[in-house]
């Protein structure tokens, strides 16, 4: 209904195109007006000519002849009255056409309404599917950085173990080194002890001998030590060297792992929001991947140097 157009209004509008010779049609009198709704304009034109007679009779009253008979007022009476129904038969005509239009136009009116309604529902519930999906995008893309942060930390653990092996396997290597000076140490101490022996044996034949076998025995200890250290050593520089072979190969698979999370991420930050559902599937279809933990290695038993 258009705000402000009332029934005096239209009545006005009408009453100016029966004065100007135009026959009161909805398109007419909302042109008059410049504004009203069809069918505010339909019902308050019917309600003008429901109240037509009532005002062609009161004028007719008020324009009778004092002095005129009564036949001849009832028959100019019945003779307007006969004109009324005429008119108004002719302009329940003239309007039923465009009343028939006016329902056509608002059953397709609310046909688009209805219509235009069901496609704003289904809009929102499409929005509604992408914000789901956006959000499960999110919660996948926070997994895959707290993965990739997982796999970091490993990485740096394995460079830290590689380290250590490294200083250990250096520390075993100035142990051999000294085991050695003393191994030739104690063979040069020995060798000059026994030209020693071997001088003091000319002088006490019986000592010297003793002496000899004694020292003898001492020289055989410290080979045996010295093999015994250096078979120790060369065994521990295998397990160091292949601890760091498998330090090596966690580390460069925890890379690739590493590689193959990193694409994943820039391929969830690159692609577009998924259809409705298809995040869902998707999450379903592929499972991360599982990481593997390091291998566990028991621990290198140490031997001390024994100090002959």
């Amino acid at each position: 209904m258009a705000r402000g157009v009332t029934q005096e209004q239209v009545n006005g509008a009408i009453e100016q195109l029966l004065l100007a010779g135009e026959r009161p049609t909805i398109e007419r009198v909302r042109a008059a007006l410049g504004t009203g709704s069809p069918n505010t304009l339909t019902r308050m034109l019917d309600v003008w000519w429901q109240g037509l007679g009532e005002r062609l009779t009161a004028q007719r009253r008020s324009a009778a002849i004092p002095e005129a008979p009564a036949a001849v007022v009832d028959a100019a009476s019945a003779l307007w009255e006969a004109a009324l129904a005429a008119g108004q038969a002719q302009a329940e005509a003239a309007v039923a056409p465009e009343r028939a239009a006016l329902a056509e136009a608002l059953a397709a009116m609310e046909s688009t309404i209805a219509t235009e309604r069901a496609a704003a529902e289904a809009a929102d519930r499409a929005r509604q599917a992408a914000v789901a999906a956006a959000e499960g995008s999110q919660a996948a893309l926070a997994i895959s950085d707290q993965r990739v942060s997982d796999l970091l930390r490993q990485i740096a653990q394995l460079e830290a173990r590689i380290q250590d092996l490294t200083v250990r396997g250096d520390a075993l290597d100035a142990r051999l080194q000294l085991t050695l000076q003393e191994a030739e140490s104690a063979r040069t101490a020995a060798a000059a002890e026994r030209s020693a022996l071997q001088a003091h044996v000319r002088q006490v034949e019986d000592r010297s001998h003793a002496e000899i076998d004694r020292l003898r025995q001492e020289v055989k200890g410290l080979k045996a030590q010295a093999e015994r250290l250096a078979r120790e050593h060369a065994t521990a520089l295998r397990a160091a060297e292949q601890a760091r072979r498998t330090a090596e190969t966690d580390a460069q698979r925890a890379q690739r792992e590493a590689a193959i999370l990193r694409g994943r991420l820039d391929a969830l930050l690159e692609t577009p929001p998924a259809k409705p559902g298809g995040a869902a599937k998707q999450s379903r279809r592929e499972p991360p991947p599982k990481v593997p933990s390091p291998a566990r290695r028991p621990a290198r038993r140490t031997t001390g140097r024994r100090t002959p």
